[in-house]
């Protein structure tokens, strides 16, 4: 790739080249002044003082000429000087359009992206660690600086918005009564109630002195203190008693009952109206309860939290991670022929696309940049970008007229003879 020079060493070397073709110009100058003293003494320098004269006028013609481009020679407004700084939108708008139309070109684009493989080469240039380790830092920058830019209420909103719209849009009864037969089938409502047994019968030993305390508190003050414990005694040998049987007897009546009932609740999760009204109420109570915004807010917050530590440490599995998807990606792309292939005309496809559509754009981009700059500004960039290259006009000038001189005059003299 060519080293660009700075606009310091674009100065420093136009005004080396402007000494220069001075320089030039000055010794023809003294060269003719002195040939014209001593011609008459010595005829032979007639040559001399022609070649210089020639010389010092294609150096002053070029100088104008050079010059006019940019500014008014000597300060002097002459017709037609000045060119780069009186045209200058002309020229934006000229330069604009030669870009569209032939750097812009979907014919231009097409070819060169053909030639490019520009799949198999970024496919390459991805698998290699070091890149591939550049890239998943550039993404986690992508990724920190974009969090770090948007409004977070707006996010919660957003999120907020999008959860709650799309619960809203799912019938909750229904759903629920899908959920239960799949969790249910395979006879699952035996483990169910067996269970719920256990549970009952835990519950139960635990509360014994409450249960107790609430029959002593129930009963008649007047009776015996033994009737209060033998009340006691035959209710928890009754409820233990039949949890027992209903959990190991399968053909209790209450499994048969449990399982009706469970499957008339599905059924009325499903088909029933009434069910499906007081669901959805329910649904769209907790919709409204604030605990709904603050988890919205919180899923960001964690995120965001979450992104943010992965992002400032440099082993972090948010950089492996990435790092290791572009390296597939690469991979992937390198030993798929067909695959490499549909990149490369996706890659083809936006560039014309992009060329289509915001070609003009760059043209008229460039024609306004040049419109917005200052006349002599627009002068002082173009000569520094091209003025090294007009010098050598100057001293071509010099060099070409003082040849063009002593032809002239060697051929005067021949045709006076």
């Amino acid at each position: 790739m060519m080293n660009v020079p700075s606009v310091d060493e674009r100065r420093v070397e136009l005004n080396r080249m402007k000494y220069l073709a001075t320089g030039m110009l000055v010794i023809v100058s003294l060269v003719f002044a002195i040939a014209l003293l001593f011609e008459r003494r010595y005829p032979v320098l007639g040559f001399v003082r022609a070649t210089a004269e020639a010389a010092m006028i294609g150096a002053i013609a070029d100088w104008f000429a050079v010059t006019a481009l940019f500014r008014h020679p000597l300060g002097l407004r002459i017709p037609h000087t000045a060119i780069i700084p009186r045209r200058k939108d002309s020229i934006g708008a000229s330069i604009g359009r030669f870009v569209q139309e032939n750097f812009l070109s979907e014919d231009v684009i097409r070819s060169r992206l053909r030639t490019m493989d520009i799949a198999q080469q970024g496919a390459r240039w991805a698998s290699q660690p070091s890149t591939s380790a550049r890239i998943a830092d550039l993404l986690v920058a992508g990724i920190t600086g974009g969090l770090r830019v948007v409004n977070d209420n707006d996010v919660q909103i957003l999120i907020e918005r999008g959860v709650v719209t799309r619960i809203r849009s799912i019938h909750a009864a229904p759903v629920v009564g899908q959920i239960l037969t799949l969790a249910l089938s395979e006879k699952r409502q035996a483990e169910i109630l067996s269970n719920l047994i256990t549970f009952a019968g835990q519950l139960l030993e635990e509360h014994k002195a409450n249960i107790r305390e609430r029959i002593s508190q129930e009963v008649p003050w007047w009776l015996p203190r033994s009737v209060d414990k033998e009340i006691y005694r035959r209710v928890f040998d009754a409820l233990e008693t039949m949890l027992s049987e209903v959990s190991q007897n399968p053909a209790h009546p209450l499994h048969a009952q449990f399982n009706r009932v469970i499957h008339q609740f599905i059924v009325d999760l499903q088909s029933n109206p009434d069910m499906t009204a007081r669901s959805e109420a329910l649904k769209e109570e907790l919709l409204q309860h604030p605990i709904v915004r603050e988890l919205a807010a919180s899923l960001w917050m964690d995120l965001k939290a979450l992104v943010h530590e992965q992002s400032i440490q440099t082993d972090s599995e948010l950089r492996k991670t990435m790092q290791r998807a572009v390296v597939q990606l690469g991979e992937i792309l390198l030993h798929d022929e067909a695959l490499r292939a549909k990149a490369n005309g996706w890659a083809e496809q936006i560039a014309q696309y992009a060329i289509r559509e915001y070609g003009d754009v760059v043209a008229q981009m460039i024609e306004q940049t040049v419109r917005n700059w200052d006349a002599e500004a627009t002068a002082q960039k173009i000569e520094l970008q091209i003025g090294k290259d007009l010098q050598y006009i100057r001293i071509n000038g010099t060099v070409v007229g003082g040849l063009a001189g002593l032809l002239i005059y060697s051929i005067s003299l021949l045709i006076r003879s």
